[in-house]
Formats: structure tokens, C-alpha cells, sequence
């Protein structure tokens, strides 16, 4: 799912800030991080997000924290967590959320504007959704995307 094309940008310009400081090529990043370069050449691009856990591999391979590589935060603080944990931790956030906020899968649904189906499968089958949806939830929830990743 691609975001706003200006947060697409502000992500796209962070991650080549971030290259051209540590001077290090698309290939090498690509090597380094176990990413695929065609993606790193899209993500710089700005034609569409990373998936969580290429957002993480990149947010620990520089050393800061998602929000901060996706233009939402200024503080580049990184924290650590593993990939392998992300899923459960997001469910864990995501049903105390619910239950705080009286919240239905279907109302959450309505205000992602996107189908119950997606979100029950979140709760099912451990999926994570898009990065894209990451931002958005993260705004409605008012937390930051590091937050939903365990990543502080």
C-alpha cells in the first residue's frame, strides 16, 4: 500500500541522507542489510514503504528508529527488538487498544478504511499489515510506529 506521496518522499529523502552520510551505495546497503536492491532502488524512488521488517533492518542498520526513518519524528533514537517478535508484540498492543477503547476489529476496520477481513487476519494468522496502514494506525492510536514494533 503507498502512502501519502509526500510521506513516501520524506522517507525516500531520510534513507538517502542517511546513505550518503555513512557513504554507502545502494549494493552495499542491499548486502549489508539482506534486502533485495531492487527494493532499495523503489524505496529511494519514493514508489512505495518497506515492509516491517525491512523498515527495521534499515532503521538497525543506521543505527536509528523507524519513526525518525520515516520522516514522523526528528529524535532518531534507535531502539531494539527483534523481527521475530514484532507480530506477537503488535497483537499485544493492538487488543489492549481495543479493549481501552471499547474499540470493535470492525470499527478499527472503518476508521483504516479497510475490510474486516484484513484486520481479523492481523489476530489470526499473525500478519502484519503494510507500512503505509502502520502510519495510519499509528495515528489513530496516537503512538508512534516504533511503539506498534516494539521498538520502545
Amino acid at each position: 500500500m503507498r502512502g501519502n506521496d509526500m510521506s513516501l518522499e520524506k522517507f525516500a529523502n531520510r534513507l538517502k541522507t542517511l546513505m550518503e552520510a555513512e557513504k554507502i551505495s545502494r549494493r552495499a546497503l542491499a548486502a549489508q542489510t539482506h534486502l533485495q536492491r531492487k527494493s532499495i532502488n523503489n524505496w529511494l524512488d519514493g514508489k512505495y514503504y518497506p515492509k516491517y521488517d525491512g523498515l527495521i533492518a534499515l532503521a538497525d542498520r543506521f543505527g536509528v528508529n523507524c519513526d525518525y526513518l520515516l520522516g514522523k519524528d526528528e529524535n532518531s533514537v534507535a531502539h531494539k527488538c527483534t523481527v521475530e517478535d514484532v507480530p506477537s508484540h503488535f497483537i499485544k498492543i493492538l487488543k489492549a487498544y481495543l479493549t481501552e477503547n471499547s474499540c470493535t476489529v470492525y470499527s478499527l476496520a472503518k476508521k483504516l478504511e479497510m475490510g474486516q477481513t484484513t484486520v481479523t487476519r492481523w489476530f489470526t494468522e499473525g500478519g502484519m499489515p503494510e507500512t503505509a496502514t502502520l502510519i495510519k494506525l499509528s495515528q489513530i492510536m496516537n503512538e508512534s510506529v516504533d511503539y506498534l514494533l516494539g521498538r520502545e
